[in-house]
C-alpha cells in the first residue's frame, strides 16, 4: 500500500530546509569576519584583536583594526551583499539566468566613467573653460557621478533592447558583452593617453580590490546598500509574481514596467557605488544568485536573503585567498572571484539540473 503524502508536512520540510540553509550560512560569516579580521601584514591575536575593537586607546592594534581591517571587512560584506542582490533582481526583471552588473557591461561601464572622471579631475586646471561646470565638484565626487552615468548608460541601452520586439535573451547578453568590450576599450583608451598618477588610479578600478576602504566611502556605500536591500525586499512577492510572466503579474495587480525600470535603476546605483570604490568585482552578481537558487529555489523571499548572504561570503573568502596564496603579496579579490567565478559558472551552466533549475 502507498504511502500518503501530506501536502502541509511536505511544505514544511521544504521550508524548514531553505531555513536550515539561511541559517547555516548566516552562522558561517560568523568565522569567516574573524578570520578576515585577524589576516593580514601585522598577525594579531585573537586576544589582541579584542583589545582592538574595545580599547579606546590609540595604539598600534586599534590604528590596525579600525582603520585597515574592520573597513576592508565592512567593505566585503557590503560590496558582497550589493553585488549579490543587483544580480538576482536582474536576474528575476529580465527573465534571463545569465543576466548580472558584469555580463550585462554595467561594471564595466561604471569602470570606464571612474576612469573618466579620474581623468577629468587632473584636466580641469588645464582646461577651466571646458570643465568649468566641475570646477566645484571633489575628485571623489566627480568620480561616483561620472561612474553612475555611465552605468546608467548601459542600463538605458538594456531596457531599450527589452522592450524591443525582435530581442530575446540571448541577445540581451549578447548585447551586455559588446558594451563591456566597449567599455574596456575606452578604459584601455584613457589609460594610454594618462599620466602616472591618473595610470595607477585607474588600474585600481580594474583590478577590483577592498584595500582601499575608508569610513566615509562605506558610509555611502552602507546607505545605498541599505536602500537598495530594503526595496529589494519589500518587491519580493512582486518578483515571484514575475516568473509567471508579465500578464499574470499585471493580473495580480503589479505594475510590470515601474517595477523593472525601478529595480534596473537601484541594481544600477548599487553597482556604480561598489564599482567606484572598489573596482570590477567579477561574477558574484551571478554566481551567488544560482549558488541561492540551487539550496532554496525561486522564491524570492529565501533567494534574496541567501544570496546576500553568499555574495558576502565570496567576496570575504576571495579577499582571504588572495591575501594567503602568494603571501606577502596580496592579490585583489577581484582577481580571486574572476579565476574562481568562471569554473564555478561553467559548473552551474552544465550542472546536472542546468541553469533554469531551481524552482
Amino acid at each position: 500500500m502507498s504511502a500518503i503524502v501530506c501536502p502541509e508536512r511536505s511544505q514544511g520540510s521544504y521550508r524548514r530546509r531553505r531555513l536550515y540553509w539561511l541559517g547555516f550560512f548566516a552562522l558561517l560569516l560568523l568565522p569567516a569576519a574573524g578570520l578576515m579580521l585577524l589576516s593580514g601584514a601585522v598577525e594579531l591575536s585573537s586576544l589582541q584583536l579584542l583589545e582592538g575593537l574595545f580599547s579606546y586607546h590609540d595604539d598600534v592594534t586599534r590604528l590596525v583594526v579600525w582603520e585597515i581591517r574592520l573597513p576592508r571587512l565592512i567593505g566585503a560584506l557590503l560590496g558582497g551583499v550589493s553585488l549579490a542582490l543587483s544580480g538576482t533582481v536582474l536576474q528575476a526583471v529580465l527573465k534571463n539566468p545569465l543576466a548580472a552588473p558584469t555580463t550585462l557591461g554595467i561594471a564595466q561601464g561604471a569602470a570606464f566613467g571612474a576612469a573618466l572622471g579620474i581623468t577629468c579631475s587632473g584636466l580641469r586646471g588645464t582646461f577651466p573653460t571646458l570643465f568649468g561646470a566641475l570646477t566645484g565638484l571633489a575628485g571623489s565626487v566627480m568620480v561616483s557621478l561620472f561612474a553612475f552615468i555611465f552605468s546608467l548608460l548601459t542600463t538605458g541601452v538594456i531596457i531599450l533592447l527589452t522592450h524591443l520586439r525582435q530581442s530575446g535573451k540571448e541577445s540581451i547578453i549578447l548585447a551586455g558583452v559588446a558594451l563591456s568590450s566597449l567599455f574596456m576599450a575606452g578604459t584601455t583608451f584613457l589609460q594610454y593617453f594618462a599620466d602616472e598618477t591618473q595610470l595607477a588610479m585607474i588600474v585600481h578600478w580594474t583590478f577590483g580590490d577592498l584595500a582601499r576602504a575608508s569610513w566615509p566611502e562605506l558610509y555611502l556605500m552602507g546607505f545605498v546598500t541599505v536602500l537598495a536591500t530594503g526595496y529589494f525586499f519589500a518587491n519580493r512577492r512582486n518578483y515571484n509574481a514575475l516568473l509567471a510572466g508579465d500578464d499574470v503579474a499585471q493580473s495580480l495587480g503589479v505594475s510590470v514596467v515601474r517595477l523593472r525600470l525601478t529595480t534596473m535603476s537601484i541594481a544600477t546605483l548599487a553597482t556604480a557605488v561598489t564599482v567606484t570604490f572598489f573596482g570590477i568585482l567579477g561574477f558574484i552578481g551571478l554566481i551567488a544568485p544560482h549558488m541561492a537558487r540551487r539550496l532554496v529555489g525561486s522564491n524570492h523571499s529565501y533567494l534574496l536573503p541567501l544570496a546576500a548572504i553568499l555574495g558576502a561570503l565570496i567576496l570575504i573568502f576571495a579577499d582571504l585567498a588572495g591575501q594567503l596564496l602568494l603571501d606577502p603579496v596580496a592579490l585583489p579579490a577581484g582577481v580571486i572571484t574572476s579565476f574562481l567565478g568562471a569554473p564555478v559558472f561553467l559548473l552551474l551552466l552544465f550542472g546536472r539540473r542546468g541553469l533554469e533549475r531551481g524552482d
